[in-house]
């Protein structure tokens, strides 16, 4: 009795799968990585707070420092303004004039100059030439000539205007060494157009504080509390000099949590206001978020390791196609496989096949000029001939070849030569069609196969090159004459195969060379007494 002999297991069938291999990976890390998910969000939750306090700390001294750049711009407009001639020429009419021009620019509500011993010279909040007050006793007088410094106030009301406004003056000497106080005034308005460029979150107060307390501007509500006193937390603060973050309630009763940052220049206070019913919902609107994305991310997780598994086999078969058009002598065109190793291979075999395209074009192209060759014009001619035999369709050959290329070429160098031949070859191929093929067959001479032209079309076509491959060359600054002696061959007529039209050619570009060294020679003979 026969034994049947066991059927050796094909390998493959028990060999694991990428997409398996990762689901067990997943599942190695998902319990570790859940209990570690869990410590970090408690962890980032208690962080979150301290982080949203220090951006906010941030954001209030970024705002201080343009509270103090837009009383810079002020103080830089009185800078450049003190430097008037209309000053200097003790000229007041004149500085008045250019005071009121910088004051409409620069969004100035008044300028005021004033001598040491407080009498007004000018003061655009009033027509020029109007009797002025004098006043000793002026706060940004008296601080200028005693400090010879920048001034800038607190917030006050104009005694004309009615206005809350702030002042910024600076001392300036005249040239016999007159001692002056150049004040502008602006609108506490000016402030609140600060604020409301920083975009704060709608829940979000500002107030700029001057350095007695007082509120210069507000993100909302700027009318109700500009003038008012800060909060009693605040102006302890303002005392000490210091910033940071604490709880408080806001004028409106409002409980919040209150961030200070301090002017360096103008000792003003920038204070952001942040409801705590706002932060505590935005820190537990957080700490969900975190607990539902751990949720869903190690839930996904297996789901996403088995399609993450599945595009790496896609990738890996999508190398397949191109290596058999690599095979094939066929181009490969770039492509990602969404696998680095994979693009890596595709990208190998981009360059093999550019190379091999490469080693065909040389084989069929001239190396100097970019057209075709001989070997690839001989090659086109047949396959046109043969299409023209079944379709009668005409068909045209030219001969082309420069005079005095050697000639050249012995004077100017082999460099002018290729400069020329380059150029010779653009001047051709600018008069031919897509369907058309220009060749350099070697030297300095040329053909061309003109698809479906006949003998009308052809004649057109070498009147066209003739005169412009007759206009000078310009190679190096010289220009360089070299005509072309072109001749042409309509197949059936001038030959039926390749080597009848090719002869033909050649013979009527000779006959052609022929007839211009006569005519040339004619023109010289006649040109002789």
């Amino acid at each position: 009795m026969k034994t049947l002999s066991a059927v050796p297991a094909n390998p493959l069938q028990h060999a694991p799968s990428i997409r398996s291999r990762l689901v067990l990976l997943v599942l190695a890390c998902i319990l570790p990585a859940a209990l570690m998910a869990v410590a970090m969000i408690w962890y980032d939750y208690q962080q979150s707070r301290d982080n949203f306090v220090h951006s906010a700390m941030a954001t209030a001294r970024a705002n201080a420092l343009e509270i103090d750049k837009e009383l810079a711009m002020v103080e830089s407009a009185l800078v450049a303004l003190a430097t008037s001639p209309g000053l200097a020429a003790n000229d007041l009419r004149a500085f008045d004039a250019q005071a009121r021009k910088l004051g409409a620019q620069q969004n100035i509500f008044n300028i005021v100059l004033e001598d040491a011993a407080g009498q007004q010279l000018i003061n655009t909040f009033l027509p020029y030439g109007q009797p002025l007050p004098r006043d000793p006793q002026d706060q940004a007088l008296r601080f200028i000539m005693a400090r010879d410094s920048t001034f800038i106030s607190s917030l006050f009301v104009g005694p004309v205007s009615s206005r809350h406004i702030v002042s910024v003056g600076i001392p300036v000497r005249g040239t016999a060494g007159q001692r002056y106080a150049l004040t502008a005034t602006i609108a506490a308005e000016r402030f609140e157009a600060v604020l409301r460029q920083q975009r704060y979150p709608a829940h979000w107060v500002t107030s700029v504080i001057d350095r007695n307390g007082l509120i210069v501007a507000r993100s909302q509500d700027m009318k109700r509390f500009m003038g008012k006193q800060a909060i009693p937390q605040v102006m302890q603060r303002l005392r000490q000099r210091s910033e940071g973050a604490f709880e408080t309630q806001s004028l409106d009763g409002v409980p919040i949590l209150a961030v200070l940052a301090q002017a360096s220049n103008s000792e003003w206070t920038v204070v952001i206001g942040i409801p705590l019913d706002q932060l505590g919902a935005e820190m537990n609107r957080k700490l969900w978020s975190l607990l539902l994305a751990t949720a869903g991310l190690l839930g996904s997780s297996l789901f996403f390791a088995w399609r993450i598994g599945t595009r790496i086999r896609r990738s890996l078969a999508g190398l397949i196609p191109p290596a058999l058009a690599l095979g094939a002598g066929e181009r490969v065109q770039p492509a990602s496989y969404g696998l680095r190793e994979a693009d890596e291979v595709a990208d190998a075999m981009v360059k093999a096949s550019a190379m091999l395209q490469q080693a065909r074009h040389q084989a069929t192209h001239d190396v100097l000029t970019g057209i075709a060759n001989r070997a690839m014009f001989t090659d086109f001619l047949e396959r046109q001939i043969a299409i023209a035999s079944r379709s009668h369709a005409p068909l045209s050959v030219l001969y082309l070849d420069l005079d005095n290329f050697k000639t050249i070429n012995d004077t100017y160098g082999h460099a002018a030569g290729d400069e020329l031949l380059i150029s010779a070859t653009a001047r051709l191929t600018s008069q031919l069609r897509k369907a058309d093929v220009a060749a350099r067959l070697g030297g300095d001479e040329f053909a061309v196969v003109l698809c479906g032209a006949g003998a009308a079309e052809t004649a057109n076509v070498v009147d066209k090159l003739g005169k412009l491959m007759a206009e000078p060359y310009v190679v190096n600054g010289i220009a360089l004459q070299a005509a072309a002696s072109i001749g042409a061959a309509v197949f059936p007529q001038a030959g039926a195969t390749l080597e009848s039209l090719l002869a033909a050619a050649d013979d009527a570009m000779y006959q052609a060379k022929a007839a211009r060294k006569a005519a040339a020679l004619s023109g010289v003979l006649s040109s002789c007494p």
